[in-house]
């Protein structure tokens, strides 16, 4: 039958908010299993004990989370929802009635308070949610991912200028400094006795000097409304000023560190500051494989890795070789004889000499390559050079792990953990682009994006 409802009548009805939001629904189990009073004692310090009532810091948090949570548009919009949505409301422990903050409230209380803290609020909130989740036994750390995605900067690509920039040394070359003057140690005729003595000098004269930091400089493109946003290429037609966000996972898709850098940072170069966080903040005594894809493939993070008793997940990179040229795996290393066999099975025998990158640079005669049958799949220089990093035996070290079958395994399962992350921070969490500008806001708030994201996974897959 045909039902028609009546014109709206308005009456007055007595409605309890508590009895209207779903007793299984995840911000219940966020309201009961994390605790908020951390807030008051980071900002207790910043109010005065006297004067007007504030609104309450702990409802401001609560409301900016409440963006990621359910993928609001804009922090602006979120406070504009807060009006007439009863679940915000509840979320924020306000009445029916109760007038809710504005949103110049929150942005003024940041600019003139929350800035002011010794470490920021919102990293906090990042670390509080990961002590919820070592709490209660959610990280399982048997393998780690790492990876790096990019968010769209609020900046308009067209508007831009070429800066001349430094380019800083890389992270690791004291200890590659400190390699290479040991490696041409062993080259000398020393007695047992001389060679210790050398290594003390050499040691001690590595502690006592400083590595330049500034190397060299290079032209860039900059943005002129966002300095501190990167150029990235996507195309050889599509270009956009970006922001690169490194994250490692661990198996049950929790991120555990975040590291935001401009898009024209290479991940083998934000690598650094992610893992340091990684060792800072957990037992890594654990973690058994470390998972990455071929942009962290170099010397000194396989060396890092393995270094630390970390078994590296990466694939093999065909980066730098030519096609229908020997690849460099096909010439084989005597590690005794210290020389490369080519595959006519003539002999590459070191220059002795170590460039100041830690290559040291083996060369085939030049008779052995002009009869050589294969020459023309081999070089079109005179004779074969191959160059060896110090470093190279941890490379080859891992392209050997990468044969194994636990390790095929682990590495199989990459797609369905670090880029599930960041599939579903770009299509339910607002990943995509960013409307904060300087790499200190944007890194303030893709924070807080992951913590969300951890909070609402520890709600929906554990305890709902």
């Amino acid at each position: 039958m045909l039902t028609k409802r009546p014109k709206r009548q308005y009456c007055s009805e007595i409605v309890n908010l508590e009895d209207m939001v779903p007793q299984d629904h995840f911000l219940r189990v966020i309201e009961k299993y994390f605790d908020w009073n951390f807030v008051y004692e980071e900002v207790e310090k910043l109010y005065s004990k006297v004067g007007r009532k504030s609104i309450d810091p702990v409802v401001l948090v609560k409301i900016h989370i409440l963006k990621f949570l359910f993928h609001e548009d804009s922090l602006r919009r979120t406070y504009e929802n807060l009006k007439y949505n009863n679940l915000y409301r509840w979320f924020i422990g306000y009445n029916l009635c109760e007038e809710v903050p504005n949103h110049s409230t929150y942005s003024q209380n940041y600019k003139r308070k929350f800035c002011k803290l010794e470490k920021d609020l919102l990293q906090t909130v990042f670390d509080k949610v990961i002590e919820l989740l070592i709490n209660y036994n959610c990280l399982d750390m048997t393998a780690v991912y790492i990876d790096s995605t990019h968010t769209k900067a609020s900046a308009n690509k067209k508007k831009n200028h070429k800066e001349i920039v430094k380019i800083e040394a890389k992270k690791y070359q004291k200890e590659l400094d400190l390699e290479i003057a040991l490696k041409g140690l062993k080259e000398e005729d020393l007695t047992e006795e001389e060679y210790l003595e050398e290594v003390e000098k050499i040691l001690k004269c590595n502690e006592e000097v400083n590595t330049e930091e500034v190397v060299g400089e290079k032209e860039v493109i900059v943005s002129d409304v966002d300095k501190d946003a990167g150029m990235l290429y996507k195309s050889d037609k599509e270009k956009m000023f970006g922001y690169n966000t490194s994250v490692i996972c661990e198996n049950n898709n929790y991120i555990l560190t975040v590291d935001t850098n401009g898009s024209n940072i290479h991940d083998s170069v934000s690598f650094y500051d992610s893992f340091k966080n990684l060792i800072n903040h957990f037992d890594i005594s654990n973690i058994k494989y470390f998972v990455g894809d071929a942009a962290y493939l170099t010397n000194h993070i396989c060396k890092t890795i393995i270094d630390l008793d970390m078994i590296p997940a990466f694939p093999y990179s065909r980066i730098g070789y030519r096609k229908e040229y020997f690849k460099k795996y096909e010439f084989v290393y005597d590690e005794y004889n210290n020389i490369y066999i080519c595959p006519n099975e003539k002999d590459l025998i070191p220059t002795g000499r170590i460039d100041k990158n830690g290559y040291v640079s083996y060369k085939a005669d030049d008779n052995d390559c002009s009869k050589c049958p294969f020459k023309n799949q081999c070089t079109k220089s005179k004779s074969k050079q191959i160059l060896r990093h110090v470093w190279e035996e941890y490379k080859e070290m891992t392209n050997d792990y990468r044969h194994h079958d636990d390790v095929k395994e682990v590495y199989k399962q990459r797609p369905q953990h670090i880029e599930r992350v960041f599939a579903d921070g770009k299509l339910k969490y607002g990943l995509r682009s960013t409307y904060f500008r300087t790499k200190e806001r944007v890194h303030r708030e893709l924070t807080l994006l992951y913590a969300c994201m951890n909070l609402k996974k520890f709600a929906l897959h554990h305890y709902a």
